[in-house]
């Protein structure tokens, strides 16, 4: 699948056109789905040549970008200069808790022009955070006014004040002295954030957003139609473009929107969710060139008891255990959300990262293979047929048992991998 100027492969380059980054988020996760069968290639302004792309194809990278006489893959880097927080994790070197904070794909890149770190947020301007009422909306419209000393907050959501748990959080909010307007808003509707936004007491002008709307409708790639992309699209793109839009001309501290590492890693089963996310870093990377501010955080996964729209269950929580990416809890998440901002970078992937975990999965993602190196692709230690007693006790039974038998076998392997407690499950 050939694009041109989906992603920024280096410092100067530039993502000129958004739908083709929403489209690598899509492949992205029809390559988790069918490895081996997509190759991702973007260009800049000329032609690949035959001898080119026979290269790429042959080199086994899934995701490339061209440029010039370059071909350059993508691989995560640590964010420098990230790591010491106060509660002990360490982005720069790891830490016995795997807290990481990872660079957007791609090479060695300046600040960009505007929107970089260290730039206070005025305590009498108004802050927006979209799907403000939700888990991660309240999660950090309490940081804000904890640790950037916020004291106006426009929090919106479909629902407003009838949302689960609005009246809860704005009496808490107001406890602490803070002005908090909850409001129901569809931002994914031009003309309401329109509206939104023209309602801001002049006063108190608009000084940040943080952009946290988004639903899954999870499915694999055949399964998706255009209702079901656009049910995840509207809420994550449509919303953070209006917002980009309507708030181009006024003077932000940060303009920040929650991705997910499924729009970078391509999610199975999430192809809808991760074009949306993929979108949004590529609309960051935009506005940081226009010398906005910018910045989109790919979140790993958070933990259950975080209280997340779309947290991870016991089983899938285990399963992302043992890939080497555990799940993030709200004191680890918002510890990694002013390491962003600090990081002055325009896309970084806030995550928990086990490289020893990874490691012992044998074939290491392309993506990892900047932070996990030297390791190959082994066989699978332990196989089931590795010594042919499989083999031998099927040919024992009847062709009924070994139907039995194997069907037996594989819901008992299924079950490992998924982190369930019994086969019966499966």
């Amino acid at each position: 699948v050939v694009t041109r100027g989906a992603v920024v492969a280096g410092a100067g380059d530039a993502v000129t056109d958004l739908g083709a980054a929403a489209v690598w988020g899509l492949v992205r996760s029809a390559q988790s789905e069918n490895p081996g069968r997509f190759v991702l290639i973007d260009l800049d302004g000329q032609e690949i040549s035959a001898s080119v792309l026979s290269g790429v194809l042959a080199s086994g990278e899934p995701q490339v970008a061209v440029r010039g006489d370059e071909v350059r893959v993508a691989r995560l880097v640590r964010v420098p200069g990230s790591g010491g927080s106060a509660d002990g994790f360490d982005a720069e070197h790891g830490s016995a808790r795997g807290v990481d904070l990872t660079d957007g794909p791609g090479y060695e890149r300046d600040s960009g022009p505007g929107g970089g770190a260290g730039r206070a947020w005025d305590p009498e301007g108004t802050v927006l955070i979209t799907g403000g009422t939700g888990g991660l909306g309240g999660l950090f419209a309490r940081h804000v006014v904890a640790e950037r000393g916020v004291r106006r907050l426009l929090l919106t959501s479909r629902r407003g004040l009838d949302a689960p748990g609005a009246l809860e959080l704005r009496a808490e909010l107001i406890a602490h002295g803070v002005e908090v307007e909850i409001v129901a808003c569809d931002v994914a509707d031009r003309d309401q954030v329109a509206a939104l936004l023209a309602g801001v007491d002049a006063g108190h002008p608009l000084t940040a957003v943080i952009h946290t709307a988004g639903v899954l409708d999870d499915g694999t790639i055949p399964s998706l139609s255009p209702e079901r992309l656009g049910t995840v699209l509207r809420p994550k793109v449509d919303a953070a473009w209006y917002l980009h839009e309507l708030t181009r001309g006024l003077d932000l501290a940060a303009f920040v929107v929650f991705s997910s590492v499924a729009g970078t890693f391509g999610g199975a089963g999430q192809g809808n969710y991760a074009a949306a996310n993929a979108f949004l870093d590529a609309l960051a990377e935009v506005r940081r060139a226009e010398g906005l501010a910018g910045l989109s955080l790919a979140w790993g996964p958070w933990a259950q008891d975080a209280g997340m729209t779309g947290a991870l269950d016991d089983a899938q929580a285990r399963r992302l255990t043992r890939a080497g990416m555990p799940a993030i809890t709200p004191e680890q998440g918002v510890a990694l959300f002013d390491a962003a901002v600090r990081s002055g970078e325009p896309a970084v992937a806030p995550v928990r990262l086990d490289l020893a975990a990874v490691r012992a999965q044998g074939e290491v993602p392309h993506l990892l293979r900047g932070l996990v190196r030297g390791v190959r692709r082994s066989a699978v230690s332990g196989s089931v047929s590795g010594d042919g007693a499989l083999v031998r006790r099927l040919a024992g039974l009847g062709e009924a048992d070994r139907v039995r038998s194997v069907v037996e076998l594989v819901r008992a392997q299924v079950a490992v991998v998924l982190g369930h407690a019994s086969p019966e499950l499966v």
